[in-house]
């Protein structure tokens, strides 16, 4: 275990530097989000969670897959190649590293493996940071995410005053911990952060029955509570894009001048034209069945196909929303609805 006093963190982040590139979470205003970095001086620690969820780092939100030019008889194409250099992320929290597990299931393990998600994947180190307070917004307890969970972390941070503690988690962690040069923690270190970890479950979030959850909400797909639910949704999106587990996309063809680029974008079933079909029939015109979407996509239909809940509580959805819906409140009521049928 090592120590991280004030005056060392610039030179910590440089050591990070050193290593790859690196991702980091940069103030901007109000709001803290993960950046690609090149000077120490950009990177805060002073911050409760990132609006953004860090899957960008994975999942950008525009990505090229394809690049071609447009010749008179054919078309010129090659793929975007997969390597990745070997990068780390800094500071990401408890419920957004277990993110990164729920995500590995639709891109590694659905039966075709997106190369692009496994090279980032494979090539990056992750620095967990645990929590020291809980938002009001946060469940992230109903998924058996505690406030200093130090698993799918290959190193993990800890808070001590104005100090930070740091320990490598897994092997990676462990020889990207052992080239940084920083200082060992001292026996009293080592103890306040174990007991730093040992009392993370006793922060309390929010928290949701989710027992049989994805056939009671299956029994409620035809309740009008979904009508009552979404009255207030203006179907912005915001809750898809600021969402650690979203992973709808759409693919766009980009041309100038005979040369172009097919992209990969982030799409949202939020979205009035998500589901618009080119014969220009929508299966999905209402908000309330988009809203039943999402809800049922995370709470039903991704633990029938990968037995994982796609969501953590981070509470980012519930933060953003400009008319304050509330997921877990949302889910709940749709659970109560199916129990009744």
């Amino acid at each position: 275990m090592k120590k991280i006093t004030p005056e060392k963190f610039p030179a910590f982040v440089s050591a990070l530097l050193g290593k790859g590139p690196l991702w980091a979470p940069v103030a901007d205003g109000e709001t803290v989000n993960f950046t690609l970095i090149s000077d120490p001086v950009q990177v805060t620690l002073d911050f409760y969670n990132t609006t953004l969820s860090p899957k960008g780092v994975f999942f950008p939100q525009s990505e090229e897959i394809i690049r071609y030019t447009l010749g008179k008889e054919r078309i010129e194409s090659e793929a975007v190649p997969t390597d990745v250099k070997p990068q780390v992320v800094l500071g990401v929290r408890p419920c957004d590293v277990r993110s990164f597990e729920v995500m590995d299931a639709i891109f590694e393990s659905g039966g075709i493996t997106d190369p692009y998600w496994k090279k980032r994947r494979e090539n990056t180190a992750i620095i967990g940071f645990a929590f020291d307070t809980v938002d009001p917004a946060d469940f992230y307890n109903a998924f058996g995410i505690h406030a200093a969970d130090e698993r799918g972390s290959d190193l993990f941070l800890v808070k001590q005053g104005p100090d930070f503690l740091i320990k490598a988690i897994t092997k990676k962690g462990e020889e990207l911990l052992s080239a940084l040069g920083l200082d060992d923690a001292s026996a009293d270190d080592e103890k306040y952060y174990n007991e730093k970890i040992a009392r993370g479950p006793e922060l309390k979030t929010r928290t949701i029955n989710l027992e049989g959850a994805p056939d009671k909400l299956t029994r409620a797909f035809d309740s009008p509570y979904w009508q009552k639910a979404a009255m207030a949704c203006i179907s912005c999106g915001t809750c898809t894009f600021v969402c650690p587990t979203c992973h709808c996309f759409d693919i766009n063809d980009e041309t100038l001048f005979r040369k172009g680029a097919r992209r990969r974008l982030w799409d949202a079933c939020m979205f009035t034209n998500f589901t618009l079909e080119a014969s220009g029939h929508n299966p999905r015109t209402k908000v309330s069945q988009r809203l039943r979407q999402r809800v049922s996509h995370k709470f039903s239909y991704y633990v029938k196909n990968f037995e994982v809940t796609s969501c953590v509580g981070c509470g980012r959805c519930t933060r953003s929303c400009p008319v304050n819906i509330d997921i877990l409140s949302v889910a709940e009521g749709a659970i109560k609805e199916g129990e009744k049928q």
